[in-house]
């Protein structure tokens, strides 16, 4: 072999020794890379890798199995959280209705209370205003007996009516105020769905009610019903065309007598007695061009005027 030739070849010979160490170091360094960057498969409960090269790659092997896996996982996970989005979404909505609805109520609570603290202002400004009443009723009967004692000795026969005549109009200014009263009372009632609202009294002149107490009917006192008689209306069936009184026999109301009802002084509809009781009657309403059943209805007072003339008890 020649010279130059059998130097190529060894000179060759050790490139190639040198490049196998290079490969070799540079393998080495790629499987401790290798080793180092997958560590966390040792400790994963799932791969659980071993701690040699071959051990690792053969562990990581099954690693598409492991992200298939978990993919689909995700996936049906990503399908519930779009359910739970929606359902949230549909609570949200449901709390922004109840939301709105309890602002509505609250709306209503308020005017509620505003209507039942201006009833009590009313009720109450009533009862003032029958005290008045009273106190001044008292004074005109007081006047009235002092006038009637010292008219006995000194005045004239037209001097004594024309004091009747005073003390009529003062006991006919008690049963108005008394009407308007009671009517206010009722109005009240029915608005506040309570028969003693405020604790008020039906009667002003008689004993305070108690909450939740049935009023006792309401009668003006008269004579005899020879004249117009004002009374509460108690019941009324439109149906039958029954109602009921809060005057009776103690006011000269008989039985089978026709009455025109009047409220403020229209005349809404007809009467005939049909039974009286002490402080109470009831009537059958009559064919009448004039009888509105909304008004009777609607009056907390009515006057009943004679359209036969009774006589006086």
């Amino acid at each position: 072999m020649k010279p130059k030739l059998n130097a190529f070849l060894r000179i060759l010979t050790v490139v190639a020794a040198l490049a196998a160490v290079v490969f070799a170091y540079l393998l080495k360094g790629k499987m401790d890379t290798a080793l180092t960057q997958t560590a966390w498969a040792m400790k994963d409960e799932e791969v659980k890798a071993g701690k040699e090269f071959d051990a690792r790659m053969t562990s990581l092997a099954g690693l598409p199995v492991i992200l298939d896996a978990k993919r689909k996982s995700i996936a049906d996970l990503e399908l519930t959280k779009k359910d739970l989005l929606a359902d949230v979404a549909d609570k949200k909505t449901k709390i922004e209705g109840l939301t709105a609805a309890n602002t509505t109520l609250e709306g209503e609570r308020a005017e509620l209370t505003r209507k039942r603290d201006e009833l009590a202002a009313q009720l109450t400004d009533a009862n003032s205003k029958k005290d008045g009443a009273i106190a001044e009723l008292t004074t005109v009967k007081e006047d009235l007996v002092r006038a009637t004692e010292k008219a006995a000795g000194m005045f004239t026969k037209e001097q004594l009516a024309e004091i009747e005549a005073k003390a009529t109009k003062a006991e006919e200014l008690a049963a108005a105020l008394r009407g308007k009263y009671t009517a206010l009372h009722a109005w009240a009632s029915r608005a506040a769905d309570n028969n003693a609202p405020g604790g008020f009294q039906r009667d002003p002149f008689g004993e305070p009610a108690k909450e939740g107490e049935a009023p006792t009917a309401v009668a003006v006192t008269v004579e005899a019903a020879t004249d117009a008689v004002l009374t509460n209306v108690l019941a009324l069936d439109a149906k039958s065309g029954i109602v009921a009184f809060s005057v009776g026999e103690a006011n000269g109301i008989k039985e089978k007598a026709d009455f025109d009802v009047k409220a403020d002084g229209k005349k809404i509809g007809r009467v005939r007695i049909t039974s009286v009781k002490g402080t109470i009657s009831y009537g059958q309403l009559q064919a009448d061009k004039d009888l509105d059943l909304g008004a009777i209805a609607k009056a907390a007072a009515v006057s009943l005027v004679p359209s036969t003339k009774l006589a006086s008890k």
